[in-house]
């Protein structure tokens, strides 16, 4: 009964040690997908940005500020779900 006690003993630790390792292997794909994702939507801000102060520029002075307000917006929503705090 010693060598069956042992063995699932054995078992149970194997199975808990690969549990722990596939959970460290996703955590570090998440922040290796997080990074690309903020490089391309940084790529991406690179060539949208001139083409909204293109259209802001062409915008009434009454409506210039809402625009500024809806661009920061949408910055603070990027960041927020790529998980970026700047």
């Amino acid at each position: 009964m010693d060598d069956a006690d042992a063995g699932l003993r054995d078992a149970l630790y194997t199975a808990v040690g690969f549990g722990i390792l596939g959970f460290q292997q996703l955590q570090v794909r998440r922040r290796d997908l997080q990074k690309e994702l903020a490089r391309l939507a940084d790529e991406m801000d690179g060539k949208v940005e001139p083409v909204l102060d293109d259209l802001v520029a062409k915008l009434p002075d009454d409506l210039r500020p809402l625009a500024g307000q809806a661009r920061a917006a949408a910055n603070s929503a990027r960041r927020a779900l790529l998980g970026q705090g700047r």
